[in-house]
């Protein structure tokens, strides 16, 4: 078996993050939904569950970078970190410099960094892809994200989380708050969601929101 072919196994299995959750004693912490928290660059966060934001170190606007969801893996080689709760988030952190070492006695170091890259270069391509569509293309592309995470469907499971508001979308989608709010509204007028009810309510299954 090929280097490759051993990491794209271990990588459908999750093999990485279940070989850290137990060769390592977690202490869990708990982020609240709205609180932020600063990662420095010799740490790594292993999460359980709950919704994280990383946002921009360097502009005012707090851009979003890239979004960590359920059992992930945080890791960056950078300086710091600023990571916000969406949702009430449970995590454990753990020095680089034990997992490093752990990691190449059982020879899967290549492997973490392969993941790392892989996972980086997946936020970079939907990244690329919503910046290369039109603003109400970008918002469906984010509403589509949210209905496949949440599973909602217009009978079931219609309430979409109540994290999701305008302003929210709005830096989701790298659009302005007023053309996100057109747009939304656009929408509500077309029945496919109801913007009135707080949180916001599923109407219909439009072809739109299938994810591709």
């Amino acid at each position: 078996m090929t280097f490759l072919e051993f990491h794209q196994l271990i990588s459908q299995d999750s093999l990485i993050y279940s070989w850290i959750r137990k060769n390592f004693s977690f202490v869990h912490q708990e982020l609240e939904a709205g609180k932020e928290l600063k990662m420095q660059h010799e740490q790594l966060i292993i999460m359980e569950k709950g919704l994280l934001i990383q946002k921009s170190e360097e502009d005012k606007k707090n851009t979003i970078q890239r979004v960590f969801a359920d059992q992930r893996i945080i890791f960056t080689t950078g300086g710091s970190l600023t990571l916000a709760a969406l949702e009430d988030t449970v995590y454990s952190i753990i020095p680089t410099d034990e997992l490093f070492e752990k990691l190449d006695e059982d020879q899967l170091l290549p492997n973490f960094f392969l993941q790392i890259a892989e996972d980086f270069e997946l936020s970079i391509e939907w990244q690329r892809k919503l910046m290369s569509s039109y603003p109400e293309e970008r918002v469906r592309m984010v509403l589509r994200r949210v209905i496949e995470r949440y599973k909602l469907d217009p009978v079931h499971n219609p309430v979409f989380p109540r994290w999701l508001k305008i302003y929210v979308l709005a830096k989701f989608a790298k659009c302005s708050v007023s053309t996100t709010s057109m747009i939304v509204n656009d929408l509500a007028e077309k029945g496919e969601i109801n913007v009135k009810m707080t949180p916001w309510v599923l109407m219909q299954n439009s072809p739109a929101y299938c994810v591709s």
